[in-house]
């Protein structure tokens, strides 16, 4: 690899100490699964948990908290587990993402162009964190795929933060999305789509797969957007959160698509993929 490239596109961890920040995602789980492979030994794993998340995401982290237990049974490994984090407030409280929403009358932060749902819940648990226990600088590896052209180069344009490298280990191992599939496959785990359950970045056909297996969770997103509307908060364009409408999802459309392939989209900018 040309020495000119940026230090998050190196095939070893740029900087010591280091560690994995965990979305729940196809991405992110290959970027464990490989990490272990290549003998990639983190000093940390965090999954930030918003409180909206879906149920399936949360499940997946037990599960693979259980797959590194058992690797750690049987190998000279000594993995930490995933460490789950949340946002708290400074007298301790926590306020979910979807709390957050109803209680003012908001949509989330990404249907008004902004990542502050991201900054919030996600990056700032784990900063906090890492100071607390005494990782001021360092790398952390982001579940970006070699497919991501776009967003890879975005990311580098950005730059590091002060004292931390963010590192890209998919890209420069060349792991493509359809990879990451093939290698989340062969360990037989089930990873869906990771996001809140009320992500505007989520697409008609995964309202449908919600309103479907998470009814709750959908009555829940057309709460927060008749809230917001109500009070002429449409987000980004005019559209809302929701562009199609919760309430026109017949149905119909979910008998169509209830075997629907939902995409991972949720990644650092956003959730971590």
């Amino acid at each position: 690899m040309s020495k000119d490239l940026p230090k998050g596109l190196s095939f070893y961890p740029p900087s010591s100490p280091w560690g994995i920040n965990f979305g729940g995602g196809v991405d992110s789980t290959t970027v464990i699964i490989e990490c272990i492979n290549r003998g990639h030994r983190p000093d940390w794993i965090l999954f930030a948990d918003t409180g909206s998340e879906r149920p399936e995401t949360l499940a997946h982290v037990a599960e693979m908290n259980k797959f590194i237990r058992n690797m750690n049974k049987v190998t000279t490994k000594d993995w930490p587990e995933i460490t789950i984090v949340r946002w708290v407030r400074k007298d301790g409280s926590f306020e979910s993402v979807h709390d957050n929403c109803l209680r003012t009358g908001q949509l989330p932060s990404k249907a008004y162009g902004f990542a502050g749902c991201t900054s919030k819940w996600k990056i700032q648990p784990m900063d906090r964190w890492r100071k607390i226990h005494g990782f001021q600088h360092g790398a952390f590896a982001v579940g970006y795929n070699a497919s991501e052209h776009r967003r890879i180069k975005t990311a580098c344009q950005r730059g590091d933060e002060p004292n931390f490298t963010a590192w890209y280990p998919l890209v420069a191992w060349g792991i493509t999305r359809e990879d990451c599939e093939k290698i989340v496959k062969s360990h037989e785990f089930n990873v869906i789509k990771s996001s809140c359950f009320m992500c505007p970045n989520m697409r008609k056909e995964e309202w449908i797969d919600l309103k479907h297996n998470h009814r709750k969770l959908f009555e829940t997103a057309k709460l927060i957007e008749e809230r917001a509307f109500s009070n002429g908060n449409y987000g980004r364009g005019g559209g809302g959160l929701y562009k199609n409408s919760l309430s026109n999802l017949s149905k119909e459309e979910i008998i169509d698509n209830e075997n629907s392939i939902l995409e991972d989209r949720c990644h650092h900018g956003g959730c971590f993929t």
